[in-house]
């Protein structure tokens, strides 16, 4: 009996596997055409996407665009027979219906990308058009109609670019729901890197996208645009960038520059001098001696913004008090620039001649120096001209930045933000939409308020000549933490590599280090003369302290603090440590070391290429430059 029952059930299981191996040869009979029409639609795809995108990278991209559609119709296509597919009962058996919705992400992947790329190859052609009608003109010879031309379809960019990133974004989303494929090893890698590819694309356009609404607005479209043009000698530190020089007036309309000059600070602060009468800030009086405040120590706060402020409260003030006002009082913003954004354009525009001079990246800055503080006597020039030249050479710079090709633009614009990033280019406007998108894109030269520790070492050349120039920095930042706290120390090292000469002396500094909100000052030491001061500003706490060091010396300051109490239980609460370091603006490049102890053993860390090294379970050891903001995360 038993036998015989197992004998009928085998049996049915051989009919069962009889009818679910001839439903299959009929599902797979049925859908052969389908899947073989997938296929090749996928594959035509793949192959004009790639097409599209290597003839963007040649610049060809009218080609591009029609390649894209070529891709755009092929993904259509491939996701009209991936949904003709039919499985019947298998719908209910979980590895096959979740390997058709694979295949449907997989499409549609692969068709919002294909659209990205439409949109942005449409874009591109267009200005393409325009620069292809001008035969390789130069922006400066444009007529007036094709320069507007020029920035509208530039200032129109960010419909495109928005449109070329939401399909990024779905792109990514699909691939992200692509679950059942990843036990197959060469498809789960190519899907990894095509993520990788997606996530750059966002990033570029991120980047790419406010530059194209700042731009077309400092060019005077589609308005009328007036600037403030500050320019910081870094040679000269002061907490924004350097002593304030010089200073102009810029006037754009529609990419032609109706106004650009520049003119000595002195031209504006002296003629006034008895008519304007405001307290400076303590330091400024104690240690430059100075009982008035003028527009060339306007720059006293690091925060940009603030400073900015100030300089134009200052502008207005002392333009309205000179004997013949200049017409223009009101500035839709502020650019501040130290001479390496100079040096470097300079290695696009290829050097500059001025009155028998010839200016290069390797000589511009100390020849400058000469020429406006000691040479102007042998010339015979006098005094109050001695620093036209500053201006002759902004204007052949602006000319020849004007006259490069059109395609050399992208060359020049990543050159500028590079110089942003390092913060030799500080931008303000009043419009308050503008400067948000300054602000967001990090070129706001702005005291930071990221949640959790923070360090900002600002220094202001006190009376000492040009001596930044040879100085070299270290800053060294150590936390330990204790049961209930944790304390940190700031390190300050000053080198004087420098001897007594015309535009060298010992070294003066009145150095503020700013830290989180409510730290508490322990000890300090190193100060040449003076109490250390504890102050409130920007948001932050500040410890302030005079040092003077002379040629061939080596300068120290301390400062030992207990951080916030939220800090600490922060820490505890979601078992991580965040650190932001921020660059003063200007010349100096400060050397970085950081030491990190805690009681807790350390899972994770950031940045990995910023030389850092897990010192053992609980400690972070890292050193490098501060040429950029540095910021640092830890897990526990």
């Amino acid at each position: 009996m038993a036998i015989r029952i197992i004998t009928k059930c085998l049996w049915g299981l051989f009919i069962a596997g009889i009818a679910v191996l001839a439903l299959v040869l009929m599902l797979i009979g049925f859908n052969l055409k389908h899947v073989g029409a997938v296929y090749s639609s996928v594959n035509s795809g793949k192959t004009s996407l790639e097409s599209s995108l290597h003839l963007a990278q040649s610049g060809d991209f009218k080609g591009a665009n029609k390649a894209a559609d070529e891709a755009v119709a092929s993904f259509s296509t491939a996701s009209k027979e991936v949904s003709s597919l039919r499985i019947g009962p298998f719908v209910y058996i979980k590895i096959f219906a979740s390997y058709k919705k694979d295949a449907e992400h997989l499409v549609s992947a692969g068709k919002s990308l294909a659209e990205a790329m439409e949109a942005a190859t449409s874009y591109g052609s267009g200005l393409g058009d325009i620069i292809a009608s001008n035969g390789g003109t130069t922006f400066s010879k444009l007529p007036i109609d094709e320069r507007r031309r020029i920035l509208s379809t530039i200032y129109s960019a960010d419909v495109s670019l928005k449109t070329v990133n939401e399909k990024l974004t779905a792109s990514l989303k699909d691939i992200e729901e692509i679950k059942s494929f990843k036990w197959f090893g060469p498809l789960s890698a190519r899907l990894e890197e095509l993520k990788e590819k997606i996530s750059l694309g966002q990033r570029t356009i991120e980047e790419a996208s406010p530059l194209t609404r700042l731009l077309p607005s400092l060019l005077g479209y589609p308005n009328t645009s007036r600037y403030l043009l500050i320019l910081q000698n870094s040679d000269e530190l002061r907490p924004t960038g350097g002593f304030v020089g010089t200073y102009g007036v810029i006037q754009t309309k529609d990419g032609d520059f109706e106004r650009f000059e520049t003119h000595d600070i002195y031209h504006l602060d002296m003629p006034v001098k008895d008519k304007i009468s405001i307290a400076p800030p303590a330091p400024l009086k104690t240690y430059l001696g100075v009982d008035k405040w003028y527009m060339r120590d306007a720059n006293w706060s690091p925060d940009w913004p603030t400073s900015a402020r100030e300089l134009l409260r200052f502008y207005k003030l002392e333009n309205a008090a000179m004997p013949t006002p200049d017409p223009i009082s009101d500035f839709d913003g502020v650019i501040a620039i130290t001479p390496e954004l100079i040096t470097d354009l300079m290695k696009l525009t290829g050097p500059i001649t001025i009155q028998g001079e010839t200016y290069t990246p390797q000589n511009f800055v100390d020849l400058l120096q000469y020429k406006v503080e000691k040479d102007y006597v042998r010339l015979g020039t006098p005094s109050w001209q001695r620093k036209e030249v500053i201006g002759d050479i902004s204007k052949e710079m602006k000319q020849r930045l004007l006259d490069l090709p059109l395609g050399r633009w992208p060359e020049m614009i990543n050159l500028i933000s590079d110089n942003v990033a390092r913060k030799n280019i500080l931008l303000f406007s009043n419009d308050a939409n503008l400067q948000k998108l300054i602000s967001e894109q990090g070129w706001s030269g702005e005291v930071r308020h990221d949640w959790g520790d923070y360090l900002m070492v600002v220094d202001a050349n006190m009376a000492a000549l040009k001596t930044d120039a040879v100085m070299d920095r270290q800053i060294e930042y150590n936390i330990e933490e204790g049961n209930d706290n944790l304390t940190a120390k700031v390190i300050l090292r000053y080198s004087h590599n420098g001897n007594f000469d015309w535009k060298t002396t010992r070294y003066r500094t009145y150095t503020r280090v700013y830290v989180p909100s409510g730290s508490r000052l322990i000890k300090a030491s190193g100060q040449s003369q003076g109490e250390v001061s504890v102050g409130e500003e920007s948001g932050k706490t500040y410890f302030a302290a005079f040092l003077s060091v002379e040629p061939g010396q080596i300068g120290q300051l301390v400062f030992e603090y207990e951080l916030p109490a939220d800090i600490f239980a922060n820490m505890q609460k979601y078992h991580n440590y965040r650190l932001t370091i921020q660059k003063q603006p200007g010349k100096q490049l400060s050397r970085l070391a950081v030491d990190l102890g805690f009681k807790n053993k350390i899972k994770s860390y950031s940045p990995a290429n910023f030389y850092s090294t897990a010192a053992d379970a609980s400690r972070l050891t890292a050193s490098g430059d501060l040429k950029i903001d540095r910021s640092f995360f830890i897990e526990f």
